[in-house]
Formats: structure tokens, C-alpha cells, sequence
């Protein structure tokens, strides 16, 4: 009778532990919908865990919960509550569940509180990125043969306002774009790394936009002229985009506060970088035409963009491209001015500092890059070089110089220079004995 009794003792401890084993894996599902829960109703709350509280000898609970739901989970010792806490908060911190569009959102404010980004800057860049990526998925949902894919697939998709495919230089900032979104990502714990990384840029970006030739920005400049003096405001902002290399922009968000010293200052209190803060001197010939325009105007008044017209960035592009067909010229874009500003300010003698600075560049690697002709460097480097020949500057100066020359400028500069007779070396005359 003990030996059955012991036996039956036996069996139900066995039956017991399944029983809580049973539980313990009935408790990993509960702890797995807590977590899902967040996705599931897209809740901002976070998910805190309290615990452990020991309610008897055997009995451990920890208390699970986000904004309004709450969930209890009991444990049998203190040791392995902890792990399980250990483990869903290592879990937690690790990835959020959080959808494109709403981290695309959160990363908006981020670049505008954090970053500084003006509101119109930080909206364009969630606009060009909602355009291609997957809103209804989370970061860390898109694996690397994912973000490959997607790139593909965007470069050869046609845009929906162009109906053409995106040129290289803009799909691969949006790339850009795209991996800077995904490290913010890790930073905030929606992923663990970034599969954009591994993404190769596809095609070749061009590098500037064509410029009119001297002649025909002479015809262009002609027109624009003439319709400024007849009161047309945008036609003085491409004259400004031509003599002061102006980005459309900073020409179109010009207040008549901006007009200073009866027209012959006008100030870029802010722009695209910190560079663009700048006080450029306006042409004597257009001051009557800015004051004229900016006089009327209250202080923060716009003076080269008409008021009545909603602000929308393509307004000087299709100006330009109206204008350049007046004038019988190519058509071009506001940028192409900038860089035609570049070319002939060099042309003209202008130093490379001078002319980044004018443009609003930190330094001139930029301007030779995208904005001056390869050539109108190149010519500028050989002035300094024959100038630097005509105030005998030190040897290793000039050595300097003279290496940045391709051996074709080398040798137009040594025809350029003016031929001096050779003397015949003097011999000392001997004293007589």
C-alpha cells in the first residue's frame, strides 16, 4: 500500500511539472501577442515591464503593459522571472515596430528640430522617398536582395509627373537619401543595420548643366534687360541669377528688407548652407531697377516673386526656358545660370576663392565640380601662373604652379611669353702683369 501510495506521489509531481511546463510555453505566446500588440493598433506607447513581484513561496508574477492593455505572467522561482524580464526588454530595445510612413514622419521632425532643416527642405525629403519605398512595412522587414531590388525597380519606373524614368543624379541622391533615413533607423532602435549600404548607384551622373556661350548669354541677358526696365520682376531675378550666381531660391525669397543702401546691397541672410549667408553688391545698372521694385513693398514683402501666385519651385524654370525662347537661344535652367556666373567670372580675372565665396560654396572644389567650365579653370590657372612668373614669385611657388599645367598649357604659355635676347656671359678681363 506505501509502495502504490509513493508511486502515485511520484506520477503526480510528474503530471505537475509537464503541467507547468505546459504553462511556461502558454506564457511565450502571451508575452509574443504583447509585443505584436503595438503593430497591430500603432500605438506610440512603450511597452514597460514591473516585476518580479513575489506573491508565496513558489510564485513570481511580472506585470506587462502598453497604454491600456496589461498583461500578468507568473513564474514559479525569482530566477526565472528575472531571465524572462532580461530577455523581452533586450528585445524591446532592440527593434520597435514602427512602419515606414511613420518613421518617415518622426525622421521629418527629427532633421527640422535636430538637424535644422527648414519645414518646405524636410517635407521634400520624405516626399521623394515615399515616392519608392514600401510604407506599410517596418525598417527592419527590408533585407538587403529587398533594397536591391527596390532601387532597381526605381530606376527604371517612370515618374508619375515627368512620365520618364528618374535621371541619375536623382535617384542616386535619393539612394542617398534613403541610407541616411535607415541609419537614423538603427540610432532609434526600428532595425538593426542597413541593407541600403550594400546598394550599388546605378549609371553615371553628369556633372553641371550645360551653359550658354558668351553670345548667347549676351541675347539672354539682352531680353532680360528689356522686360526688367518695362517692371517685370522675374526677369530682374534671372539678371540677378546671372550677374550675382544667385540659386532661384534665394532670388525668389527676397524681401524688400533685403534691398539695402539704395539697391547697391542686397542681403542672403540664409540659404541652402551655412555658406549661403552672404551681402553681395548689386550692378550699378539694375540698382534704380531693385529699388524701384523693392520700394513699394513692405519690409518682408516678396520683390521677385509675384505675391499672387502660390510659391512653387518649377516658377523660374519655366521663366528661364520662356525667356531663353524669346531670345532665340538653348533652352537652359535657373542652375545653368549659376554656373555661367562661375565661367565668366573666372574669364574676367576673378580669383577661385572669390568666385566660391560669391556663390555661396565653402571652398572652390565645389564650383570647379559642378559649376565652372572645365576650360575657364584651366584658363584661370595659367593667369596665375604667367602672373606669378611676371612678379617673380619664390621657386617653390612657382614649381607649384607650373606642375598643376598640362604639358598642351605649358606650352600655349611659353609662346605667350615675351622672348628676351640672350646675353653672352661676360668674361672677366685680366689685369696686366
Amino acid at each position: 500500500m506505501n509502495q502504490r501510495m509513493d508511486s502515485i506521489v511520484k506520477q503526480a509531481k510528474r503530471t505537475g511539472r509537464k503541467v507547468a511546463q505546459r504553462l511556461r510555453q502558454e506564457d511565450a505566446p502571451t508575452l509574443a501577442k504583447v509585443c505584436a500588440l503595438r503593430q497591430e493598433e500603432k500605438e506610440s506607447s512603450q511597452i514597460r515591464v514591473w516585476g518580479p513581484y513575489q506573491e508565496g513561496a513558489t510564485k513570481f508574477r511580472l506585470k506587462v503593459s502598453e497604454g491600456s492593455v496589461e498583461r500578468n505572467l507568473t513564474f514559479r522561482t525569482r530566477e526565472e522571472a528575472e531571465a524572462v524580464k532580461d530577455d523581452l526588454l533586450r528585445k524591446l530595445s532592440r527593434v520597435k515596430q514602427i512602419t515606414i510612413a511613420e518613421a518617415l514622419l518622426e525622421w521629418s521632425q527629427n532633421l527640422m528640430e535636430v538637424r535644422g532643416l527648414k519645414p518646405k527642405s524636410a517635407r521634400w525629403v520624405v516626399q521623394v522617398s515615399r515616392f519608392w519605398l514600401p510604407l506599410d512595412k517596418s525598417l527592419a522587414q527590408i533585407s538587403q536582395p529587398d533594397a536591391k531590388q527596390l532601387y532597381s525597380e526605381h530606376v527604371s519606373r517612370p515618374c508619375p509627373r515627368t512620365k520618364k524614368p528618374p535621371s541619375a543624379a536623382t535617384h542616386h541622391e535619393q539612394l542617398l537619401l534613403v541610407r541616411r533615413f535607415w541609419d537614423w533607423g538603427i540610432e532609434q532602435g526600428y532595425c538593426r543595420d542597413n541593407p541600403w549600404q550594400s546598394v550599388r548607384k546605378i549609371g553615371r551622373k553628369p556633372k553641371g548643366k550645360p551653359q550658354l556661350r558668351i553670345d548667347e548669354a549676351r541675347r539672354l541677358e539682352a531680353v532680360a534687360l528689356e522686360r526688367a526696365k518695362a517692371g517685370d520682376a522675374a526677369a530682374l531675378g534671372v539678371l540677378l541669377m546671372i550677374y550675382l550666381g544667385l540659386r532661384q531660391g534665394e532670388v525668389a525669397v527676397r524681401v524688400a528688407r533685403d534691398v539695402d543702401d539704395e539697391g547697391r546691397v542686397l542681403w542672403i541672410p540664409s540659404g541652402k548652407t551655412i555658406n549661403a549667408r552672404r551681402r553681395l553688391k548689386v550692378p550699378e545698372h539694375l540698382q534704380p531697377l531693385v529699388v524701384a521694385l523693392a520700394r513699394p513693398q513692405r519690409p518682408d514683402g516678396l520683390v521677385f516673386y509675384p505675391e499672387d501666385i502660390v510659391f512653387h519651385h518649377s516658377y523660374y524654370v519655366n521663366y528661364v526656358r520662356r525667356l531663353c525662347r524669346t531670345a532665340g537661344v538653348p533652352e537652359v535652367v535657373p542652375h545653368s545660370l549659376r554656373g555661367l556666373h562661375a565661367t565668366l567670372a573666372l574669364d574676367g580675372g576673378a580669383t577661385a576663392d572669390a568666385v566660391a565665396k560669391a556663390l555661396g560654396h565653402g571652398s572652390f572644389a565645389i564650383t570647379r565640380q559642378h559649376y565652372a567650365s572645365p576650360s575657364s579653370v584651366d584658363n584661370a590657372r595659367s593667369g596665375r601662373v604667367a602672373a606669378a612668373l611676371g612678379s617673380r614669385p619664390q621657386t617653390k611657388e612657382l614649381a607649384a604652379l607650373l606642375s598643376s599645367l598640362s604639358q598642351e598649357q605649358l606650352a600655349e604659355l611659353l609662346n605667350q611669353l615675351p622672348m628676351r635676347p640672350t646675353q653672352a656671359p661676360r668674361t672677366e678681363e685680366k689685369s696686366p702683369d
